[in-house]
């Protein structure tokens, strides 16, 4: 089982480097001998060869960087930003059957102004566990009242589907003047140990649907600014002599102790380290030290102690009380100081004993994060798509068993292109109905420079061929072979015959034609699969939070109760052929046994004959739209539904209700949606809209060749 975790920053003050580290840390050591054998991460931004190498130094080969992934400087819905995101889509979907974790790096808005919408889609594509992170340093009181508004509004807007929780980072730093609770200020914030929302919103119904918890607050270090004593000490190899107060004081300033020691008197010794020579000891004591207020030194380094004689030990012992540690070293002070020039004290990101530091800190604070339990609702939802996700998925499938579509429309220039994309990627091997110069002419004359792979069949050779086969298959109707003849002359028709004698295995059309002139031929050439009585026609609705299938919107008018239950099922069948686990609703105006009426009952009834032919369906009906897709409504209308605001699968009344309603949502929310796709046939026919751009009709050759299969 692959999870995938994205870490998401709500402002541009986080310290990515660091909590990314952190979490790195966390699941290493928290995955450590258990299922989760491979480990991986990228950024979405600065893939800098330092960055890198480094990361892949410290956390060994366990960690792959995905290269040329950056989205800092590209403009959101950009044609370079969505070969970015397919490429995320792509690495990740690679890995989908291993055991292990990927660990996304967000992005900031400083980073690039459209950072929210870009880790909102990242993650939503690739289906991540999110966890948030915020940072409170150098927050007043009334800075924390803005970011809880502003975090309020950034879910409202950003509905993400899976939210592990926050990592609050440096509570209560010094700005703040007085201890200040920021988990019980920030009203969105679930208290899993009190195991209640907090008493102020608890009559919010965004709140109530909508909260998540704080995984780990982090106070404020300042030991983490600056390079502690001991962080020298080791660096210089010195020994310690002797401490009774903490020896990881941050260290500010060095100060050497010599002959202009009286100068030391007016200086600010604060966190500073004196240097001071062995012969210089006992003056240091008399002179300086005692009259010092020697709780604000960091401490001392004796220098050109080779070894503990018994006047270092005497001079010490006269500072037993001291509260700062003693070290001391075998080189005098020159040569220390000397090799002390070497020291970063400058921390940054590729100081191991920084990172070490910050590491063991954050660690403490983490490592109660339990990774296996902690609100991975993935386990026990259902597959939702994205709708990026859902489209890379069709392709994915298309490519398992090539298989040849046939395009009779192949004078039109978005056909051509299409066809040249999918086989180019291997959807599908396309081959082209039309005349080889003009296709070639019309091919050059929009740039598009097609391949010699695409087969070009020219009509006017074959036509005579089908003729006969034609007569066979229309000889109830009366055909004659005049009007044989003449049906050949359509493209569409010829292409269905094709299809029909196995020569191509899908057929794709309705660019320039009708709805009407692609569907008839099919219905009349190639005809019903034994299994169905009706053909009946879905469309893919690719929603933001996942996919979901209208049906039936294209073909019947007013299907009888029978009928309907078929169309049920055949959408139902379809939907788990293209990945997605079935969750039906019949819709209806009423829900339940609210109300009653013709329409009602015949869903009823259509309801009860698919729950009798597929008991193991999850499906409820008759159910109103609003009821079959929010959990809050269905508890107050029919709390006993099985489906319970779930559905994914929605089976209109009548043709009606259903072409209108998916043209509305299409229309009004900018979806992208693909079909009609038909089913019921024996064979694979499916239908474009005459507005179809490139995408849409590339896709619809990969839904066609998948159907295929």
């Amino acid at each position: 089982m692959l999870r995938i975790v994205m870490l998401v920053p709500l402002s541009e003050h986080i310290s990515l480097t660091t909590m990314t580290l952190s979490v790195i840390n966390l699941i290493r050591k928290k995955t450590k001998n258990n299922f989760f054998r491979s480990f991986f991460y990228f950024s979405l931004t600065d893939h800098s060869i330092n960055k890198t190498n480094f990361i892949k130094k410290y956390f060994s080969d366990n960690i792959i960087t995905l290269k040329n992934i950056d989205f800092s400087n590209q403009y959101l819905n950009s044609n370079q930003y969505h070969i970015l995101v397919n490429q995320v889509i792509d690495q990740c979907y690679k890995k989908k059957d291993i055991n292990g974790f990927i660990l996304i790096q967000g992005i900031n808005r400083k980073q690039n102004p459209d950072a929210d919408k870009i880790n909102y889609e990242v993650s939503q594509n690739v289906n991540a566990e999110v966890i948030f992170l915020e940072n409170l340093k150098n927050c007043s009181l009334e800075c924390i009242d803005q970011k809880k508004n502003k975090i309020t509004t950034f879910l409202k807007f950003n509905q993400y589907r899976y939210i592990l929780g926050m990592i609050i980072n440096n509570i209560n730093s010094p700005f703040i003047k007085k201890q200040y609770n920021f988990i019980e200020k920030l009203n969105i914030i679930y208290n899993s140990k009190k195991n209640k929302v907090s008493c102020d919103i608890k009559n919010d119904t965004f709140f109530k649907d909508n909260f998540f918890s704080v995984l780990v607050s982090i106070p404020w270090n300042n030991n983490l600014l600056k390079p502690s004593i001991i962080d020298i000490c080791n660096f210089l190899d010195a020994k310690i002599i002797s401490v009774k107060n903490k020896t990881n004081s941050i260290v500010k300033k060095i100060i050497i102790f010599d002959e202009n020691y009286a100068k030391i008197r007016v200086k600010d010794y604060k966190n500073a380290l004196f240097f001071i020579g062995l012969s210089r000891l006992e003056k240091f004591i008399q002179d300086v030290l005692l009259k010092l207020k020697i709780n604000k030194i960091s401490g001392l380094i004796l220098t050109g102690v080779s070894k503990l004689t018994k006047n270092v030990l005497y001079l010490t012992n006269i500072l037993k009380d001291i509260n700062i540690p003693i070290f001391f070293v075998s080189t005098n002070t020159i040569i220390t100081l000397s090799k002390l020039q070497k020291f970063n004290f400058n921390i940054n990101f590729y100081n191991t004993a920084y990172i070490d530091k910050i590491l063991h800190y954050t660690f403490s604070y983490l490592k109660n994060i339990n990774l296996n339990v902690c609100s991975y609702n993935l386990v026990n939802s259902y597959k939702k798509y994205s709708p990026k996700e859902f489209c890379y998925h069709l392709k994915m499938l298309a490519k398992k068993n090539v298989k040849r579509i046939i395009l009779p429309e192949s004078y039109e220039p978005r056909i051509l292109k299409a066809a040249l994309i999918s086989n180019n990627l291997g959807i599908a091997e396309c081959v082209l109905l039309g005349k080889e110069k003009k296709i070639f002419k019309i091919a050059n004359d929009n740039g598009i420079y097609l391949s010699k792979n695409i087969q070009i069949i020219d009509p006017d050779m074959i036509r005579q061929n089908y003729v006969s086969r034609l007569l066979e298959l229309r000889k109830n109707k009366g055909i004659t072979e005049f009007s044989a003849i003449n049906q050949l002359k359509d493209n569409v028709v010829l292409a269905t015959l094709l299809l029909e004698c196995d020569k191509v295995d899908g057929l794709v059309s309705g660019s320039i034609n009708t709805t009407a002139n692609t569907i008839r031929p099919a219905l009349q050439i190639i005809k019903t699969n034994p299994i169905y009585s009706l053909v009946s026609s879905i469309f893919f609705m690719l929603f933001p939070e996942e996919v979901r299938i209208y049906g039936d919107c294209a073909i019947n008018i007013n299907p009888t109760a029978e009928e309907l239950a078929e169309i049920a099922i055949q959408s139902a069948n379809s939907a788990k052929n293209f990945g997605i686990d079935p969750r039906v609703a019949m819709l209806s105006y009423s829900s339940g046994y609210s109300g009653h009426g013709e329409q009602v009952e015949k869903v009823r009834n259509a309801t009860s004959i698919v729950k009798l032919k597929q008991p193991h369906f999850i499906i409820d009906g008759p159910i109103q739209y609003d009821a079959a897709i929010s959990k809050k409504v269905a508890q107050l209308k029919i709390p006993n539904s099985s489906i319970l605001g779930s559905a994914n699968v929605f089976i209109f009344p009548d043709l009606n209700s259903g072409n209108i309603t998916y043209k509305a949502v299409q229309r009004s929310s900018g979806l992208i949606c693909i079909g009609p796709m038909l089913q019921g046939l024996r064979k694979p026919v499916n239908d474009l809209s005459r507005g179809a751009l490139i995408e849409d009709i590339v896709y619809t050759i990969a839904l066609t060749a998948i159907q295929s299969s």
